[in-house]
C-alpha cells in the first residue's frame, strides 16, 4: 500500500477507433478526426466546455507543418484566444503532449489543457529529399555520422541478439490478437471510444483486429524486412489512422474524474536498442515512485514489434494477465502521434473496472533511441486514499 498523491486530475480520456491506412479515414482530414472527438467527448461533460479549457497540446508524426494542433483546435471550435502547439516527439508524441499539459497545469500556467494527438497516415504528404530528389520513406533518426537503422532492421538484430526465435514473436502476436478479438467481442472497448459518423455511416469498431489469426497463418507470413528474417508483418504493428484526446485540469478533491497523473519518465537508450525504452523508462519510474512493478495493476504497453514485447515483458517481470489485458497494437495498430492517447484512455477504462485503488503505467519505445513510461492511479485513488 502507498499513499497516493494525485497531482493533475484526468477529467476525460477518449480516442476514435483505430483505421487502417487507406482504410475507413482515408478521405478525413486529421483536423476533421480531432474536432469530430473532441466536440462529443465536450459534450458528454456537462460540468466543462471548451471555453474553460486553456491551451491544446496535440502529438503528430506523419502530418507535419502549420501547426497542426492549431488548425484541429480551431476546427473542433475553440476561441482564436485559445493557444495550441503540436509536439512530434516520434512514437511519444502523444504522451509527450500529456505529460507537457500536466507540467502547465503544474506550474500555473493553465487550470485546463486538452492534450492527445491525432495522425492521418493515410493522408500524410510525401517529403523529397533535397539532396536525392528522391520521395523520402522517413525522416533520420540520428545524426549522419551514426548509423540509421530502419526500425524493423532493429527489430531483427534484437530477434538475433537476444535469440528470440520466429515462433516465440508469432505466438506473442497470437496472443495480443487472442486478447483484442476477446475484449471486441466482450465490447470492453467501447466505453473508451466514440464512434465515428461521416454521411450517416456510423464507424464504431477498430479496423485492424484481425478475427481469424491463426499460428499457422502467421507462420506462413513472409519476412517484412530482410530476406530469411524473423519479423513480418503479423508480429509487427500496423501503420494506422486515428485520434485520441485526454482533458487534464488541476487537482481538486472529490470531483468526478476518471483517474489522475501521478508522474512520467522520458529517458534515452541507445538509438540501435531503443526497443528497450520501455524498460529503462518504467525502471525509473517505479524507482523515484518508490514502487514495484507488482503493484501495478495494469500495464498498457505500446506493441511496435512482438520481439520488443517478448523482451520487455521478461525484463520487468510482467505476467500475462498484467500487459495489454484487451490486447496491444500488434491488434489494434499504431497511429503514431495518438497512440499515448489512446493508452491512456485504454488504461484507465481497465483500471476503472477494477472497483478498488488502482494504479497503471503507459509505456512505449520511441524510434531514435528514446523510452517513455506515465504512472496513473484510477478514479478511486485520491488525497485520502491509498493504493
Amino acid at each position: 500500500m502507498i499513499a497516493i498523491t494525485p497531482k493533475v486530475s484526468i477529467v476525460s480520456a477518449k480516442r476514435l477507433p483505430i483505421g487502417k491506412i487507406h482504410g475507413m479515414y482515408s478521405e478525413e482530414s486529421p483536423e476533421e478526426l480531432f474536432a469530430s472527438l473532441v466536440r462529443r467527448q465536450l459534450a458528454d461533460l456537462t460540468a466543462y466546455d471548451n471555453k474553460q479549457v486553456d491551451q491544446i497540446v496535440l502529438g503528430n508524426v506523419t502530418n507535419q507543418g502549420g501547426n497542426l494542433a492549431r488548425r484541429c483546435a480551431l476546427t473542433a471550435g475553440f476561441g482564436v484566444e485559445k493557444p495550441a502547439y503540436t509536439i512530434d516527439s516520434q512514437c511519444a508524441s502523444g504522451l509527450v503532449a500529456i505529460a507537457s499539459g500536466v507540467q502547465a497545469i503544474m506550474s500555473g500556467q493553465a487550470t485546463m489543457v486538452l492534450a492527445g494527438g491525432v495522425e492521418s497516415t493515410s493522408l500524410a504528404n510525401q517529403v523529397i529529399d533535397r539532396q536525392t530528389k528522391n520521395v523520402m520513406s522517413r525522416f533520420p533518426m540520428v545524426p549522419n555520422n551514426q548509423l540509421d537503422l530502419d526500425m524493423g532492421i532493429v527489430a531483427e538484430n534484437m530477434s538475433q541478439k537476444y535469440h528470440i526465435s520466429r515462433k516465440q514473436q508469432d505466438l506473442y502476436a497470437y496472443h495480443s490478437q487472442l486478447k483484442a478479438i476477446k475484449a471486441s467481442g466482450q465490447h470492453l472497448e467501447t466505453s473508451e471510444i466514440y464512434p465515428y459518423i461521416k454521411n450517416g455511416t456510423i464507424y464504431e469498431q477498430d479496423q485492424c483486429i484481425r478475427k481469424d489469426t491463426t499460428l499457422e497463418k502467421l507462420g506462413q507470413i513472409k519476412p517484412a524486412f530482410k530476406a530469411g528474417g524473423l519479423v513480418t508483418a503479423g508480429n509487427s504493428c500496423p501503420i494506422n489512422d486515428g485520434a485520441a484526446a485526454v482533458l487534464l485540469k488541476n487537482f481538486e478533491a472529490g470531483e468526478d474524474v476518471q483517474g489522475y497523473y501521478l508522474g512520467h519518465e522520458l529517458v534515452g537508450v541507445k538509438p540501435e536498442e531503443f526497443l528497450l525504452g520501455p524498460i529503462a523508462a518504467t525502471r525509473q519510474l517505479l524507482k523515484k515512485q518508490s514502487l514495484s512493478i507488482s503493484e501495478i495493476d495494469v500495464v498498457e504497453m505500446n506493441e511496435a514489434f512482438a520481439v520488443q514485447g517478448i523482451l520487455c515483458q521478461e525484463a520487468l517481470g510482467l505476467r500475462d494477465e498484467q500487459i495489454n489485458p484487451l490486447g496491444g497494437a500488434l491488434a489494434y495498430g499504431h497511429p503514431y502521434g495518438a497512440t499515448g492517447g489512446i493508452l491512456i484512455a485504454r488504461l484507465l477504462h481497465s483500471l476503472n473496472r477494477i472497483h478498488r485503488p488502482a494504479l497503471g503505467i503507459v509505456t512505449l519505445c520511441v524510434a531514435g533511441g528514446m523510452g517513455m513510461s506515465v504512472l496513473i492511479a484510477n478514479k478511486h485513488c485520491d488525497s485520502k486514499l491509498e493504493c
